[in-house]
């Protein structure tokens, strides 16, 4: 049997939070960078999750781990690979246990997905002896409302109704989590943000009222999650909003895409949700070309010929997989609750730039550029591929003179943005050398930090520019 990875397996699961610094890359392959996401501490055993156990809610519900291990690393919680041929499947989840539903829905909905996921539910009743209930299926695959609140309603009746899934949701899953939308109005203020304060605002408002069109639009649906009608429940009993706000965050940050009888749909994969994210994937995950299982796979497009990609899986390698290729730390923060400080999606504040777009010369930006490059400053680097979007490529459409009017304009706005924070840089890493935060006003905090850092960055972009314009 192949030994397990060289990291602390994890089994019986207590809900935790904390930040992690990831630590370094595959020579050529992007860097991790320090993320902040829900941890979960577990028991500690040297057995992989895939060997016969009637303590571990993922084998209870057949997930197997041919090529990997769940265990704590730089990330937290995750999946490390023991080191088998790329080829060998990391994770393998038998499909007819997962939860899921089709992201179309309506008239224009393709009929044999809906069928193939009622199909999926089905089956539940030979491998989960369990019947799902006909008005939750109905309103999972073919409700008009957005997938993330049908797959809220599938996780509740699951938690309730489902021994198997019951274990694995509160042994496994985290027991909260730190997604902005669910930020206290303090912890909204901390971010000194005020376009992403409004935009999490606008999400808490709209998923708060999820639970309340449920009861309300589908009562059917909540007498189901509820029990059976007529039964003899307490109002105790019943399900509440704070079930749903914590279904409903769950499906955000382990839902996943993949395919049924071609149409696309989401899901949530015992096992496989245990893949942390990175801009640099090095595992693809999806419906076995069989389709009798969801798996995770390595992703094998590099070669020899053509080194793009991960290299061949090492033992310890941490399994990641991208959650967003696009996203902002803003979006990162609403939907997963963590922010990467190198994100390769953030901007640098536009107005701070406004000054200089289509003015600056390129040939002055790219100058300052490369010396960067070479003096291995790669923020301020990253500032200089900002303004090379916005900056004139006429070289000749302007002088010297003109190139520091710009770059003096364009420093007396970073000033100003630097100046409308109520805290400096340097406070803000008082705050959080200080501790004691909670893991979502650190995220904030972090967050404002982050932004301030890119301003300085420019700072010293523009600054190089004075020296190498000509």
């Amino acid at each position: 049997q192949q030994e397990p990875p060289r990291v602390t397996t994890l089994f019986a699961m207590r809900a935790a939070v904390t930040t992690r610094v990831v630590r370094a890359p595959t020579p050529g392959f992007p860097a991790p960078t320090r993320i902040r996401r829900p941890r979960v501490l577990r028991l500690a055993s040297t057995r992989l999750a895939s060997a016969s156990s009637t303590a571990d809610p993922a084998s209870a519900l057949g997930v197997e781990y041919p090529a990997s291990a769940p265990g704590e690393g730089v990330r937290g919680r995750g999946l490390f690979h023991t080191g088998d041929a790329p080829d060998v499947p990391v994770v393998r989840t038998p499909i007819d246990v997962t939860l899921c539903v089709p992201e179309l829905v309506g008239p224009d909905a393709p009929a044999e997905c809906a069928d193939g996921v009622r199909a999926m539910y089905k089956a539940w009743s030979a491998s989960l002896d369990v019947d799902v209930p006909e008005p939750i299926v109905d309103f999972l695959c073919h409700a008009e409302c957005p997938k993330d609140l049908r797959m809220a309603a599938a996780l509740m009746w699951a938690r309730r109704h489902v021994p198997r899934w019951r274990a694995y949701a509160e042994d496994v899953m985290p027991a909260s989590y730190t997604s902005l939308y669910l930020a206290t109005d303090e912890e909204l203020e901390a971010l000194q943000d005020e376009n992403v304060r409004r935009m999490a605002m606008g999400s808490k408002a709209n998923y708060a009222a999820g639970w309340e069109m449920i009861k309300t639009q589908h009562p059917t649906v909540a007498d189901a999650i509820d029990g059976a009608p007529g039964d003899d429940r307490s109002v105790d009993d019943q399900s509440t909003q704070e079930e749903f706000d914590w279904a409903r965050a769950t499906a955000h940050t382990r839902a996943m895409s993949g395919k049924v009888a071609g149409g696309p749909c989401a899901f949530i994969v015992p096992g496989v949700d245990l893949a942390n994210h990175s801009f640099a994937p090095n595992c693809h995950y999806g419906v076995s070309p069989d389709g009798g299982s969801f798996q995770l796979t390595w992703d094998t497009t590099a070669t020899r010929e053509t080194p793009k990609g991960p290299p061949p899986p090492e033992r310890d390698d941490e399994v990641l997989i991208c959650y967003g290729a696009r996203m902002p730390n803003a979006l990162l923060m609403l939907h997963y609750g963590f922010m990467d400080p190198e994100n390769p999606n953030e901007q640098l504040p536009m107005e701070c730039m406004i000054p200089g777009a289509g003015k600056i010369r390129a040939k002055t930006v790219s100058a300052a550029g490369r010396a960067f490059a070479e003096e291995g400053d790669t923020k301020a680097e990253w500032a200089a591929r900002q303004m090379m979007q916005m900056a004139n490529p006429v070289d000749d459409s302007a002088d010297k003179a003109a190139d520091l009017a710009c770059v003096g304009a364009m420093r007396d706005a970073a000033d100003a943005k630097l100046a409308s924070f109520p805290t400096t840089a340097e406070e803000d890493e008082a705050t959080l050398s200080a501790g004691g935060l909670g893991e979502r006003m650190g995220m904030c905090v972090e967050y404002r930090l982050s932004v301030k850092r890119n301003v300085e960055a420019f700072r010293r972009f523009l600054a190089k520019m004075e020296e190498v314009v000509e």
